[in-house]
């Protein structure tokens, strides 16, 4: 959260000094305007009230009075009243126009000042409700991995593993231009959340060691859409948090299957969303190499010849090219 509001302080650091140097340029078109008119006995004066509005609502209150000090002093002593008629300013007129210049600017200044600091507040206060709302989202994700034979290890290893499998899609041609460094920051926080669902299931069916008769794996599968509706609530109140957006598509649809055979909407292909596509082989990996209540945990070779063999039908095959091109770092976290 913290690195984000940097980016947007640098960001918005740039966009000022930008808007500053035309504002300067304005200014000095104006001064041009005004001698050109025949001097500041014309209305046109009050055109430099803009730059200086401007530059103190965007830049603050420093930068604002400095602006408008130059500005009074470009239509000040040089700036003749009247240029046809060799009429040069009183000193007062310039002095007062100047003084009205500073007061405009410290006036708007103070108040663009204030603003920044308050919604800078507020952000600061909703990062900090944001991060404790996580925590116990994250806490009661452990809760459902411990419930369901696992190990808060498994959030970590699948977070690990999406984070390998996005960086190697990334070589690829096909996804250059959509997997960048916010994509896999994003799928790196997602990822721990696929799951989250499963606090909504009942132990008799979650913690069942045996084969799930239908009724109760239909009741098993409601957990993707428990899960989604759990992280709705967070970001309708968060809108700005994009990883809560990938954790959504992640936690509903980690279970579809590239052809078609997945729950809960039988989305096939491409209409998979590609976060949801790589967490469906990160997880299935990972649960292949764990050991469960019902078996023991599979070799990376084995697990290798399951996916392999799932390439086009359960996962999408160039996930599966990813899994195989980068299997040596993934082996060695287990």
């Amino acid at each position: 959260m913290q690195l984000n509001r940097n980016l947007e302080s640098v960001k918005s650091k740039l966009k000022s000094k930008y808007i500053l140097v035309i504002s300067y340029a304005f200014s000095i078109a104006i001064t041009i305007l005004v001698y050109l008119a025949g001097g500041t006995n014309k209305v046109y004066t009050n055109l430099m009230y803009i730059p200086i509005a401007v530059v103190s609502s965007v830049s603050g209150k420093k930068h604002g009075i400095i602006h408008a000090g130059i500005n009074g002093l470009l239509l000040g002593p040089f700036m003749p009243f009247d240029a046809a008629e060799n009429i040069k300013q009183p000193a007062l007129n310039w002095i007062i126009r100047l003084i009205m210049y500073v007061i405009i600017a410290y006036v708007i200044g103070f108040f663009s000042d204030h603003y920044k600091q308050e919604i800078e507040k507020v952000s600061i206060r909703d990062d900090e409700i944001f991060n404790a709302q996580m925590a116990t989202i994250y806490s009661l994700v452990k809760l459902a991995e411990s419930r369901d034979h696992n190990t808060g290890e498994h959030v970590l290893r699948v977070a690990e593993l999406c984070r390998i499998l996005a960086e190697r899609l990334r070589c690829k041609d096909k996804y250059k231009n959509y997997i960048n460094d916010d994509y896999i920051e994003n799928i790196y926080k997602a990822a721990p959340l696929h799951d989250i669902g499963k606090v909504g299931i009942s132990d008799n069916i979650l913690l069942k060691p045996g084969k799930l008769t239908p009724e109760e794996f239909t009741v098993m599968k409601k957990h993707a859409l428990i899960g989604e509706n759990t992280l709705l609530e967070v970001k309708q109140k968060y809108p700005g948090y994009k990883f809560l957006e990938m954790a959504m598509h992640i936690t509903r649809h980690h279970h579809e299957w590239w052809n078609g055979n997945g729950y809960p909407d039988g989305l096939s292909g491409d209409s998979i969303p590609l976060s949801a596509r790589i967490m469906a082989l990160a997880d299935t990996y990972d649960a292949l190499r764990s050991k469960r209540a019902y078996k023991e945990a599979y070799s990376h070779e084995k697990s290798r010849e399951i996916i392999i063999l799932g390439s086009g039908s359960h996962f999408d095959p160039d996930i599966v090219e990813a899994f195989i091109e980068c299997e040596d770092e993934i082996a060695k976290i287990y």
